[in-house]
């Protein structure tokens, strides 16, 4: 049976002191991230929140379970 990987983005943000955002560290990524997740997680709204995949491809056939 063929299988299928799907790519997902979920929009999370992170307030930072520099313009570009070139102060934030992967230490406040993974925070906010987390804080996103934990809002989702009592909110619900994880579809709408993922929308539809951006990028999707037939996986080869060695993956299959």
């Amino acid at each position: 049976m063929a299988r299928f990987n799907h790519a997902y983005a979920i929009a999370f943000s992170v307030v930072s002191n520099d313009d570009r955002g070139h102060d934030v560290d992967a230490r406040q990524l993974r925070a906010a991230l987390m804080t996103r997740i934990e809002d989702l997680d009592c909110e619900g709204g994880w579809v709408e929140a993922a929308g539809v995949p951006y990028d999707s491809y037939l996986e080869p056939e060695g993956d299959q379970p």
